[in-house]
C-alpha cells in the first residue's frame, strides 16, 4: 500500500485552502485505498449487528419525524429526536424516488469498527495532506464520519459546519473527505461557502437534515443559504477516485439529496486536530460516542485511545535517504 501522496500539494492549492477554507486535490492518494476503503464499506453495511451509538438512519429518523408533534409535553429530548424534527426536516424536492425510498446513513467513529478506515486514517497520505494545509508538526484524529447516499435518497444535508459538532477549539483543523467513486451533480454534491471559516464564528448545531436548532444553542445563527444560493459565493466539486476535498472544521457547507436512479454516493470524512487544538467542550455537540475526561484546555495527548496521533512524516525508500 502506497502510503504517501502521489504528489506534492502546490503553493497554490495552500492558498486556495486558507483563502476559501476548502480545495479539491485531484489524483493525490493511490486508488488501491479506493478499493480497500469500497471492501471496507461493503462489509461495515453488511454486518447483521451494527453499534447502535454509531449508526443512525436518517431517513428512518425523518419518516418517524412525520408522525412526531412539536407540541407534546416537555420532556427530556435525544439529540435529533423525531419531535425534534417535526416538520423541520429539509427534503430535495428534486428527487422523485421510482420505487423504496433511499436511506440516508451515517456511521460515526469508523476508524474502530474496521482496521482498514483505521489505516486510512492514520497511517495513509491523509495526515501529511492535513498536516501540510494546517501547517502542523503534530496531528491527531479527531473522529470520521461515513455517509451513504443511495438513489433516491431525499433528505438534504443541512447547511452546517463542523466545528460546532466538535468538542474542540483551534484553527489548525481540517476535514479530509474521500469519495469512494466518481461524484456527479445528480449525486447531492457538497457545497461549501467560500471564506465562511475566516470569520471565526461557531454558528449554532442543526440536526443536520435539518435546520432547527436547540433554542437556547448560544452560537451564532447559520445564514439562511438553502434556496438563496445564488446570493453566496459557493463552490462545488465533482471529486473522482483518488480526489480528496479538504475543508476547514468552520467552512459551512451542505448538499442536496440523490436524485440519481442508479449511482449511490458514499464517501468517508476525517477530522483532524494540528498543534493548536485544545479540548472544549461544546454543550450542543452532538453526544460523543463515550463520556471524555477531557477538559477544557487538556491536550489530546490525554486520551490517546480516543484522538491516537496520526503518522505525518514521510517513509524513505529503502536504501535512499528521507526526502
Amino acid at each position: 500500500m502506497n502510503r504517501e501522496m502521489l504528489r506534492n500539494i502546490t503553493e497554490d492549492e495552500l492558498q486556495t485552502f486558507r483563502r476559501d477554507g476548502v480545495v479539491h486535490l485531484r489524483k493525490i492518494i493511490d486508488l488501491e485505498w479506493i478499493q480497500q476503503l469500497n471492501q471496507a464499506i461493503d462489509e461495515l453495511i453488511a454486518q447483521t449487528e451494527k453499534p447502535a451509538n454509531q449508526v443512525l438512519d436518517f431517513t428512518t429518523l425523518a419518516l418517524a419525524s412525520d408522525s412526531a408533534s412539536s407540541q407534546q409535553p416537555p420532556e427530556p429530548l435525544e439529540w435529533a429526536s423525531p419531535r425534534q424534527l417535526a416538520g423541520r426536516v429539509s427534503l430535495d424536492t428534486r428527487v422523485r424516488p421510482k420505487s423504496n425510498r433511499g436511506h440516508f446513513i451515517s456511521v460515526t467513529s469508523v476508524w474502530q469498527l474496521h482496521s482498514t478506515i483505521r489505516e486510512l486514517a492514520i497511517d495513509s497520505p491523509l495526515p501529511r495532506i492535513a498536516a501540510q494545509l494546517t501547517g502542523s508538526s503534530k496531528l491527531y484524529l479527531y473522529d470520521d464520519q461515513l455517509l451513504v447516499k443511495p438513489p433516491g435518497t431525499m433528505e438534504r444535508t443541512s447547511w452546517h459546519q463542523d466545528q460546532g459538532y466538535d468538542h474542540i477549539a483551534g484553527d489548525k483543523v481540517c476535514a479530509i473527505r474521500v469519495p469512494a467513486g466518481s461524484e456527479t451533480r445528480d449525486m447531492g454534491l457538497i457545497e461549501y461557502l467560500r471564506g465562511s471559516h475566516r470569520s471565526g464564528k461557531i454558528y449554532k448545531v442543526n440536526y443536520f437534515i435539518s435546520d432547527a436548532t436547540a433554542p437556547d444553542d448560544a452560537g451564532e445563527p447559520i445564514p439562511s443559504i438553502e434556496g438563496h444560493e445564488n446570493e453566496f459565493d459557493i463552490v462545488t466539486f465533482a471529486p473522482e477516485p483518488g480526489d480528496v476535498v479538504v475543508h476547514h472544521l468552520r467552512t459551512l457547507h451542505g448538499a442536496g439529496g440523490n436524485s440519481s436512479e442508479s449511482k449511490t454516493r458514499r464517501a468517508i470524512t476525517f477530522r483532524y486536530a494540528g498543534d493548536d487544538v485544545r479540548y472544549y467542550f461544546r454543550n450542543f455537540a452532538p453526544p460523543a460516542q463515550r463520556p471524555s475526561n477531557l477538559h477544557d484546555g487538556d491536550l489530546l495527548d490525554l486520551e490517546p485511545t480516543r484522538h491516537p496521533v496520526a503518522r505525518i512524516t514521510q517513509q524513505a525508500n529503502p536504501g535512499s535517504p528521507h526526502r
